[in-house]
């Protein structure tokens, strides 16, 4: 199941997404601003000199893994993800599946970003209204090649957070989403949260 659609976690590896260097616009909204941020603070992990190599990826995947934490979502990308099964669980398979999601959510996204950030050029278009939310578009500038990635920004605690990520007009919570709502056709919500535990395992080291 988690299997389906992984060439699209390798493009969400796309922190390769945002944390690139940035090309120079005009002056950023709060949004906006906290995207740069993240691009600015990753780039740094993966490009520190003194954690390059095999031997310190370790260090970095840690380092990665708390700017994830510090700046998505998690707890509504979980929500989301289940959507209409939310409303029928009890707030203690809530509080499981959600746990779950995270770890696993982090756990890749921190490998692909490791694995697979570099240094490329990325547009900033702008931003648009995105029902209660602001889409910050973006644009990673290859030579043959221009991928669209949207950031879906939320404002949290007075500042603004990451609760998805689009690539080419596909987001992290729909793949999930789309993912567990076929699992749960055929399968009841204690199997889905066997399978995640599973999963959860096995990403667990970096």
């Amino acid at each position: 199941m988690f299997a389906v659609r992984q060439w699209k976690f390798v493009l969400f590896a796309s922190f390769l997404l945002i944390l690139w260097a940035a090309v120079p616009a005009r002056a950023d909204s709060g949004a906006m601003a906290k995207v740069r941020t993240v691009i600015n603070k990753a780039m740094d992990i993966q490009t520190n000199p003194q954690l390059q190599g095999a031997a310190h990826r370790k260090q970095r995947g840690a380092l990665i893994r708390k700017l994830i934490s510090k700046n998505f979502l998690s707890a509504e990308m979980a929500k989301e993800s289940l959507q209409e099964y939310w409303g029928r669980l009890l707030p203690g398979q809530r509080a499981r599946y959600t746990k779950l999601l995270t770890a696993i959510f982090i756990s890749s996204y921190t490998r692909q970003v490791v694995d697979f950030l570099k240094r490329e050029k990325v547009r900033y278009p702008g931003e648009t209204p995105d029902g209660s939310f602001t889409k910050v578009k973006t644009v990673i500038m290859r030579t043959n090649e221009h991928i669209p990635v949207d950031y879906i920004m939320q404002q949290s605690g007075g500042q603004w957070m990451i609760r998805d990520v689009l690539i080419d007009g596909v987001g992290i919570v729909e793949t999930y989403k789309s993912s567990f709502s076929t699992f749960l056709r055929t399968h009841t919500f204690n199997d889905l949260i066997k399978r995640m535990a599973i999963q959860q395992e096995a990403n667990s080291g970096l």
